[in-house]
């Protein structure tokens, strides 16, 4: 596990992402054609984590801390590539944006591919990104689950996050992305 995409290996890394988030992903830069290679070209690899088994990609985690996330991707660039679908992203674009403290890291992303989720990528992960944080002096971890997903909520409960508050959404946004409320969660790490 380490932070960083490997050489060649960009796409791969923007696949397990899109694979996992793909409708969020879908709502902000549209097909997955378009997406994967946009997503790919502005990959950071100080805010990517992967894991591997067998050589073979199986987890990213991307992170959020210091003003930076971890895709690094500017408006000019963005209008560039999607043209009119920049009127799509910035719809959706503050309903996925979150705000990080400086105190803190945000896991943006987590994802593990579907051949290898419950074999314990997804926590050695968030133990990588924990102990991250504690070696940097980061007093907490901070993500948010949508209740769509009240698996990764528990999953996240059990390696101690504590739910700091929920997030919902009005109509007609919660249609439009497909969920109504987002419980923010964090971990502290002293």
């Amino acid at each position: 596990m380490a932070f960083g995409v490997p050489e060649n290996q960009a796409i791969t890394v923007a696949e397990t992402l899109y694979d996992a988030f793909e409708d969020k992903f879908k709502k902000l830069f549209g097909s997955k054609e378009k997406s994967i290679p946009l997503i790919a070209e502005h990959l950071r690899n100080d805010r990517i984590v992967v894991t591997f088994h067998d050589n073979t990609i199986v987890g990213v985690g991307g992170l959020r801390f210091d003003g930076k996330g971890p895709i690094d991707i500017n408006f000019w660039q963005l209008l560039q590539s999607l043209k009119w679908g920049i009127f799509r992203f910035l719809v959706f674009y503050w309903v996925f944006e979150n705000e990080v403290e400086q105190n803190e890291i945000l896991v943006d992303m987590l994802a593990v591919t579907h051949t290898m989720r419950g074999k314990g990528i997804g926590r050695e992960l968030m133990n990588f990104i924990i102990d991250f944080a504690r070696s940097r002096g980061y007093e907490q971890v901070k993500l948010f689950v949508i209740d769509t997903n009240m698996k990764a909520k528990t999953f996240y409960e059990r390696i101690g996050f504590k739910e700091k508050s929920m997030h919902s959404l009005m109509f007609p946004w919660n249609r439009l992305v497909g969920f109504n409320r987002a419980f923010e969660m964090i971990y502290k790490a002293p």
